[in-house]
């Protein structure tokens, strides 16, 4: 399991910047299992899956 900087994780929610995504239930419901099992919140969970995925195209030079 990957872990998010604390810097941007001790930030209120409210001081951080909002990305609206839409997902089909069925994903919606699977990323809240996952979330449930890490014992994370769902936000937080889809900022570490992001953060993993950046920082994998990172590594593989696409960004």
């Amino acid at each position: 399991m990957i872990s998010t900087p604390r810097s941007s994780v001790e930030q209120l929610p409210a001081k951080l910047p909002r990305i609206v995504v839409y997902v089909p239930p069925a994903t919606k419901a699977k990323l809240e299992k996952l979330a449930e099992k890490r014992l994370r919140p769902v936000s937080n969970m889809v900022l570490a899956l992001i953060t993993e995925a950046i920082e994998k195209a990172e590594k593989e030079g696409e960004i």
